[in-house]
């Protein structure tokens, strides 16, 4: 069964107070697939139109899906009990074995807003009885590449400027630089000069710093450097393009955010709702 993504609503719902999740578990055999979810009432989830209803989970489970701090899940143990005629067939015919489980948590309330994956594992050692089957499942990885803690403590928001949990369009505040836009005689591969009064004409010094300078036409077509500075026409990259030419070059140019709540996200780009940054944690000072 395929699966939604969490979208940028379901991680803004994260940041609200006293939201339910709930377990859906997904047990996929060589026959048929059963799906259960981890409360005492039906929860349905519906993806591209197609509505899955997933039933209370007729077992337990021993040690639960609990997250590590290396990051790892190896191993549930669980007991499922045996009922019904057609769970009976799937062991007799050995369906079981390596059956894939796959555990996510959705939203009680909008469980459509999407899936967050917890774990992907096979079945591995089972056994059972006219009451009961009890095993374990094993995690398809040996751990996640990712980074943790997720959020850092830090005054400044965390989250990239445009990116899925900022939530800002860049593409309102982009401008495009045609070829007649861009000093070619000046401009080095490190230092962009803008043609006289296409900045300075509209915005402060500064105003494109931590910005983003994509090229879109010329030999350094594809490349995408950060703003450094911004003085005047002059922008000043992090690193250099890689070929020193500048002819018939286009580029697309947007401003850059400092991460601060007041100055940043809210003065500048109306989108305090979305900052995610801890303004008033005390800055390191020296003691004399």
């Amino acid at each position: 069964m395929s699966r939604t993504l969490p979208n940028s609503a379901f991680f803004t719902k994260m940041q609200q107070d006293n939201v339910e999740m709930v377990e859906l578990i997904d047990l996929e055999t060589n026959g048929p697939s059963f799906h259960w979810n981890g409360s005492n009432r039906s929860v349905t989830y519906t993806l591209s139109g197609t509505a899955t209803e997933y039933l209370p989970f007729p077992g337990k489970t021993i040690t639960g899906v609990k997250e590590s701090s290396d990051l790892t899940v190896s191993v549930i143990d669980f007991v499922v009990a045996n009922t019904g005629s057609l769970i009976n067939d799937l062991l007799v015919s050995n369906a079981f074995d390596m059956a894939s489980l796959k555990v996510g948590r959705v939203f009680t309330d909008t469980p459509d807003l999407g899936r967050m994956e917890v774990y992907h594992g096979k079945l591995g050692d089972f056994s059972y009885d006219r009451k009961q089957i009890s095993g374990q499942a094993r995690s398809q990885y040996g751990s996640a590449n990712t980074r943790w803690p997720y959020y850092n403590y830090q005054d400044t928001c965390i989250w990239r400027f445009g990116g899925t949990g900022c939530g800002f369009d860049t593409s309102s505040v982009t401008l495009t630089l045609a070829t007649n836009s861009i000093d070619t005689s000046s401009s080095t591969t490190i230092n962009v000069l803008i043609a006289s009064g296409t900045l300075t004409g509209s915005f402060t010094d500064g105003r494109f710093d931590f910005g983003r300078l994509t090229v879109t036409g010329g030999v350094n077509s594809g490349h995408v450097r950060t703003i450094r500075a911004h003085t005047g026409d002059l922008l000043f990259l992090s690193h250099p393009l890689p070929i020193n030419s500048f002819a018939n070059m286009t580029a697309t140019i947007f401003p850059g955010c400092r991460k601060r709540r007041v100055t940043d996200c809210i003065s500048l780009y109306d989108n305090g709702e979305n900052y995610v940054g801890f303004e008033w944690i005390p800055i390191q000072e020296d003691a004399f």
